[in-house]
């Protein structure tokens, strides 16, 4: 979110969910205006485990089958509340190994495209480079954790 703001991409927290409560539907993790067609994109960040018991088969069979589970999963959830508010759900679908969903794929390289024109330099390789960081940094916790416990 500090990324966008600083490129003078303006995007919000969407105000759902906020305060931890689970119940409440929650289209998206941030909003940004005017993604496609004007209409706004709900993005949805999800991480998950190729090894996680219900995919771990498949994952060892296909790679990035766990972020395709994941990117289905979040549109069955998300869609209807989208429509509803006249906005595009974009699940953004990581597996902690690094692999991205097709929509994250393609969502991030059109933010590194619009950032490049705002920055008017490469910033694929910058948008790729701080996500990877903080995958890893998140990895690094979730290890630390397990081992102190």
């Amino acid at each position: 979110m500090k990324l966008l703001h600083s490129n003078h991409i303006p995007a919000k927290n969407d105000g759902y969910g906020s305060g931890g409560d689970v119940s409440n539907s929650r289209p998206a993790d941030f909003l940004v205006p005017n993604w496609t067609l004007g209409k706004p994109a709900a993005f949805d960040l999800t991480v998950v485990s190729p090894l996680n018991s219900n995919t771990l088969i498949e994952a060892g069979a296909t790679s990035g089958s766990a972020v395709g589970k994941a990117e289905v999963r979040k549109h069955n959830a998300n869609d209807p509340k989208c429509r509803e508010l006249g906005w595009v759900c974009i699940p953004l679908a990581v597996e902690s190994y690094g692999c991205l969903g097709e929509e994250a794929h393609s969502s991030f390289s059109r933010l590194a495209a619009r950032l490049a024109l705002e920055l008017q330099s490469k910033a694929t390789t910058t948008i790729y480079q701080t996500l990877n960081l903080t995958l890893v940094r998140c990895n690094a916790r979730a290890m630390q954790g397990c081992c102190s416990q």
